[in-house]
């Protein structure tokens, strides 16, 4: 139950970020969805997440062979949507932890929130609200 609702929510999530990033108006550090912005990704889908009232989602930073990657946890499963950029990887991974992600070593692990003292976190923050915008517009025409 908790899986599919999660997966729905985050292959959503995903879709709508990569909406936000075809029209370039994003930060840049986002610009290269799914690459390198695994980190911030994350942690705006976490804080969305935490909103929605079913489960308490957690930012996890691993690192392995001097890289690192960022995903969520949420009651033992991992939920990642930025994972395709690393190869024969998924877009959207919801489920426990496979081979993959248990060869990463745990190196941060908190609550997911976005940060106010976050170097980026105006321009962060308006494309979050850009994301959920186009989310609810999304919902409002299946709703319809």
């Amino acid at each position: 139950m908790l899986r599919s609702a999660v997966f729905e929510l985050a292959g959503a999530f995903r879709s709508a970020v990569e909406t936000m990033v075809q029209t370039g108006n994003v930060p840049m550090h986002i610009q290269g969805f799914p690459r390198g912005c695994c980190g911030i990704i994350s942690e705006l889908m976490g804080d969305y997440l935490n909103t929605e009232g079913i489960g308490e989602f957690f930012y996890v930073c691993g690192m392995k062979d001097g890289a690192s990657h960022a995903w969520l946890e949420v009651d033992g499963l991992i939920v990642d949507i930025t994972g395709d950029q690393f190869a024969d990887r998924p877009g959207i991974y919801v489920d426990k932890p496979d081979a993959w992600y248990c060869g990463w070593e745990q190196d941060i692990k908190h609550l997911a929130v976005h940060e106010p003292s976050a170097f980026f976190y105006g321009e962060e923050r308006r494309f979050l609200e850009r994301v959920l915008a186009q989310l609810n517009s999304r919902e409002s025409s299946f709703a319809s």
